[in-house]
C-alpha cells in the first residue's frame, strides 16, 4: 500500500488545483459541493464540475498525466503536462490558461479555505506516477463510484460519489425517510485506522445510536473513538479476487443496520 498511498497523496495536492477553479467559477453550494471533483473511470480523469461561464471543466488525465480542459461534447483540450514542474509551476500555468478563456486568475489563485497536510508535491518537481501504483489508485476509485451508485440505488436516494478535495474521500450522503444519514466512502490512510479504507456510518436525524448493540460484520470491524464513529474496511482487509462483492456485502450490513437502529 506504500505506493498506493504516495500516489493518493500526490493527487490530493494535484486536485486542490481543481478544487481552487470549482471555487471560483462554479455556483457556490452551502455543503461546498461545487468545489468537489469526479473520478471519471471511462475517461481515466479527475474533473471539475463545468464552470458556469463556459461549461467547459477542468481535469487532469491520469492517461496523460497532463491538465486539460473537457468541453461540453467531452472533447478535450491540453494545458499543460504535469512531469518535472512544482506545483507553483503548474498554479502560473493554469492561470494562464484560466486568463485565456476570459476568466478571473486572480481568484483563482486565492487561497482556499482549508488546509491539507504538508505533501513533497507541495514543494518538489513531481516526478511521473508509476503506472503500477496509479493502475491500483483507479481499480479502488472505481470501485468506490461503482458501490456507492448501488448504495445510492439500494436507498432509492439521489446523488453521485464524488472526490472531495479537503480530505480526497470518495463519498456520498444521504438522509432516509428523514431519520438517518447514511455517509459512505473511500477514504485515505490515516492514524486512524492506518491503511486506505472503505466507510460507512450513520448520523440520526434524533437522538443518538446506541453502538453497544452493534452486530458483527463479515468483513471490516466498527470503529468507535471520540471524533468518529462508524464501521471501516481497509483496502489490506481485501481479498485479491471478489472485492467488490465483499465492499458491498460490508457497506449493506453496515447499512441495514444503521436503518433498524433509526426505528
Amino acid at each position: 500500500m506504500q505506493e498506493y498511498t504516495r500516489t493518493d497523496q500526490t493527487l490530493h495536492q494535484l486536485a486542490q488545483l481543481l478544487a481552487k477553479a470549482g471555487r471560483s467559477f462554479v455556483p457556490q453550494q452551502d455543503d461546498d459541493s461545487h468545489t468537489n471533483l469526479y473520478f471519471d473511470a471511462m475517461g481515466q480523469r479527475l474533473l471539475t464540475h463545468p464552470f458556469e461561464a463556459t461549461g467547459h471543466s477542468l481535469a487532469f488525465s491520469l492517461f496523460a498525466q497532463s491538465f486539460e480542459w473537457v468541453d461540453e461534447q467531452r472533447q478535450t483540450h491540453f494545458i499543460t503536462k504535469l512531469a518535472g514542474q512544482t506545483y507553483q509551476q503548474l498554479e502560473d500555468l493554469l492561470a494562464g490558461a484560466i486568463k485565456d478563456t476570459g476568466l478571473d486568475a486572480d481568484a483563482f489563485r486565492e487561497d482556499l479555505h482549508f488546509d491539507i497536510p504538508e505533501y513533497e508535491a507541495a514543494t518538489k518537481p513531481i516526478v511521473p506516477f508509476d503506472n503500477e501504483a496509479l493502475g491500483t489508485w483507479r481499480y479502488y476509485r472505481r470501485l468506490a463510484n461503482q458501490v456507492g451508485a448501488a448504495l445510492l440505488g439500494y436507498l432509492e436516494a439521489e446523488g453521485q460519489a464524488r472526490i472531495w478535495p479537503h480530505h480526497f474521500d470518495t463519498g456520498t450522503y444521504a438522509i432516509i425517510a428523514e431519520k438517518m444519514g447514511i455517509g459512505y466512502g473511500l477514504a485515505m490512510e490515516d492514524g486512524m485506522v492506518g491503511a486506505p479504507y472503505f466507510y460507512l456510518s450513520g448520523y440520526p436525524q434524533n437522538g443518538e445510536v446506541d453502538y453497544d448493540k452493534t452486530l458483527n460484520l463479515s468483513a471490516g470491524r466498527w470503529k468507535v473513538t471520540e471524533n468518529w464513529k462508524g464501521a471501516v474496511l481497509p483496502l489490506t482487509d481485501l481479498p485479491p479476487r471478489h472485492a467488490m462483492r465483499v465492499i458491498t456485502q460490508f457497506v449493506r450490513e453496515a447499512t441495514d443496520w444503521y436503518l433498524q437502529a433509526a426505528k
